[in-house]
């Protein structure tokens, strides 16, 4: 069991399912409603887990009770979060969500700057037993700080390229060896440019990997300088919340356990198709035997 280190966001959702997504401000009414945990890396942590890895989450969380919920679950998943931090008189990270008829979805977050701001607290000694790192860009200083020890050790370090109100931040992403970004953050990193353009101009930053999920579309990744692209599983989509956490982790691990890349982001992939065709949130995340199944019938 392969060990990888998760940094950076870890939220409670308020999930509220719609038939549509309202477009002016009125009142609306859900059909359906839970929490349940979210964040990047904190989803991530849980999908790497539930495919067999053993997950540690590094990350900042108020004292109060949605820090509570947020710890309890993400033990409840098998994530490691003994080194979590908890700030007396901070409120933890929230989200409202809405999903509408077809899985699309629309959220709304709140964070407290005390939570993404000093990270000179982080157990870096531990990088040594870990087969990888994942850290997203909500807290840019924690990423920076693991995504630099470990590239200094050899580890892979994974980067969750998403957009984020801070923007995207060239020092972390030349610290990743692997960066992946969503569609949206590479069109604001490299604005104007093609996707092929746009990612071999990441690729002289971190001097590594490089790719963009496209959801449906599949994902496109520099390899040798050429453009590929691996298409998406075709399922009919129900939830798309937390699809890309989902991939990013099955990614991380896949590296960890020696696969090269263009089959790491196979079994990625497939994490997240099977994700999206179920909701009830993390509880729906596949694990490890799911996957591989799903893989063969699909090859």
């Amino acid at each position: 069991m392969k060990h990888v280190i998760c940094c950076g966001l870890a939220v409670l959702d308020h999930v509220f399912y719609l038939p549509e997504i309202p477009k002016t401000p009125i009142k609306s009414f859900a059909t359906n409603y839970h929490p349940v945990g979210g964040g990047n890396a904190a989803t991530a942590a849980v999908a790497l887990s539930r495919a067999g890895g053993q997950a540690v989450f590094w990350g900042r969380l108020g004292d109060d009770q949605n820090g509570d919920l947020i710890l309890s679950e993400l033990e409840a998943f098998g994530v490691d979060v003994g080194d979590v931090l908890r700030l007396p008189g901070v409120k933890s990270g929230v989200s409202s969500v809405l999903i509408d008829a077809a899985g699309e979805r629309l959220i709304t977050n709140y964070i407290d700057r005390q939570l993404i701001n000093n990270a000179d607290w982080l157990p870096l000694g531990k990088l040594v037993k870990s087969g990888a790192v994942l850290a997203d860009l909500r807290w840019q200083e924690g990423a920076l700080k693991t995504l630099r020890r470990a590239r200094e050790l050899g580890i892979p370090g994974v980067l969750d390229a998403d957009l984020v109100p801070e923007g995207l931040n060239e020092d972390v992403i030349s610290s990743a060896t692997h960066v992946l970004f969503s569609q949206p953050a590479l069109k604001e990193f490299a604005s104007g440019k093609s996707t092929e353009k746009a990612l071999n101009y990441a690729v002289e930053l971190n001097r590594g990997w490089v790719g963009v999920t496209e959801g449906s579309s599949g994902t496109r990744w520099l390899d040798d300088g050429k453009l590929r692209h691996l298409p998406a599983f075709e399922i009919k989509t129900v939830d798309t919340l937390g699809a890309g956490d989902v991939f990013h982790g099955v990614f991380a691990l896949s590296l960890a356990e020696g696969h090269l890349e263009s089959n790491a982001l196979i079994r990625a992939s497939a994490a997240a198709a099977l994700h999206c065709s179920k909701s009830g949130g993390r509880k729906t995340i596949p694990v490890r035997k799911e996957i591989e199944t799903f893989i063969r019938q699909r090859s």
